[in-house]
């Protein structure tokens, strides 16, 4: 009887090269390689993988008898997919820039790939190298409005305060009543005020309809409404409730707030500059005050205050902020010491002979 232990193993021996030969065979045959040319490649050149293929020089093809130009077609076949594309495609076009930088420049091939610009053009006009003309010359204001969100520093603010400052620097971004942005009435004025048409009166626009929109800048966001400074209204607060000569505000009411506004800004009792009345709000600007904290100190205020509150005019305090570039200070900001005007804060000191409200 025959021993059939030696029976598998003559079958496994059978197939154990055929996967290498079928990966090379069939990647060449695909390029149009002949099986005479693809068995030397193997054969005579010792490719066994298709990795292996992609180190074939010319000399090599040429070498076992294959014709020049058939040899550059096959080798620029054979050539791997670079990884530029990847590293490109990682880079987000309209991701935000940071302050005081620029964007780079696999951003700027991207944000040109996105528009079907010129790289090397878009770049240098970045740069301020075009002369009269800048990087939102290239890009339809269409596009342009579309892309633009004053929330992201990123091209689009960028591209748009170029717009704007082309304009003669006037208010450009046309919004509706709840702050966000119009942008078919935004793209109809600015395409408007290109043509030659005059800017809207007041800032105010309105649509074929009659019905009026305010113009606003490049930059501001409508719909991210700040805590102003009662001390300078056009000033938000930081996001701690810090604001000028260090007065907390952060939890104290919004008509003491008011009445500091009205002592400031009409009765003059207060001077924002002075450090003795800086000095005084900070010692009673506290959480639970109310407007008779001023009784002493600012009186007409008050009185101030209470007529805005029957006729319903008390200011909000509320402010919309601009986003840009922040400008570089010249020299630092010194707190005023002089005129020292004493008048009118701390009064007897217990307020006994003040009037009340």
């Amino acid at each position: 009887m025959s021993d059939p232990s030696t029976t598998p193993a003559t079958v496994d021996t059978d197939t154990s090269t055929a996967p290498v030969a079928d990966e090379v065979t069939t990647r060449l045959t695909a390029l149009g390689v002949p099986a005479e040319m693809i068995g030397k490649i193997k054969d005579d050149l010792g490719a066994e993988t298709v990795a292996d293929l992609a180190s074939l020089k010319e000399s090599d093809l040429t070498g076992i008898g294959m014709k020049t130009l058939k040899v550059r077609t096959v080798l620029a076949a054979l050539v791997p997919a670079a990884p530029v594309a990847a590293t490109a495609a990682a880079v987000d076009p309209t991701a935000e820039i940071p302050e005081g930088a620029t964007p780079s420049g696999a951003q700027m091939n991207g944000f040109a790939d996105m528009l079907g610009g010129n790289p090397m053009m878009m770049m240098m006009l970045m740069n301020g190298q075009g002369g009269d003309m800048g990087l939102a010359d290239l890009v339809p204001i269409p596009s342009l409005v579309a892309g633009y969100n004053p929330k992201r520093r990123d091209l689009y603010l960028t591209m748009m305060g170029q717009v704007e400052q082309r304009l003669g620097g006037i208010p450009i971004v046309v919004i509706d009543g709840d702050g966000s942005i119009n942008r078919p009435l935004t793209v109809e004025y600015i395409q408007g005020m290109e043509e030659g048409r005059e800017p809207a009166e007041n800032d105010i626009y309105d649509d074929a309809d009659g019905s009026p929109h305010q113009v606003i800048r490049v930059g501001v966001d409508a719909q991210s409404i700040y805590d102003a400074d009662p001390l300078d209204p056009t000033r938000a607060l930081q996001k701690n409730g810090m604001g000028i000569g260090r007065v907390n505000w952060s939890k104290v009411s919004l008509e003491a707030k008011q009445v500091a506004y009205f002592a400031v800004m009409r009765t003059k009792e207060i001077d924002p500059k002075s450090d003795a009345h800086q000095s005084w709000l900070r010692d009673h600007m506290k959480e639970g005050v109310g407007r008779l904290a001023f009784r002493g100190q600012a009186p007409r205020a008050i009185a101030e205050y209470n007529e805005a509150s029957r006729t319903g005019s008390l200011p909000t305090l509320r402010v919309m902020l601009s986003r840009g570039p922040r400008r570089p200070e010249i020299a630092p900001r010194r707190r005023s010491t002089v005129p020292r005007n004493l008048t009118g804060i701390g009064g007897d000191g217990n307020g006994g002979s003040n009037p009340s409200y």
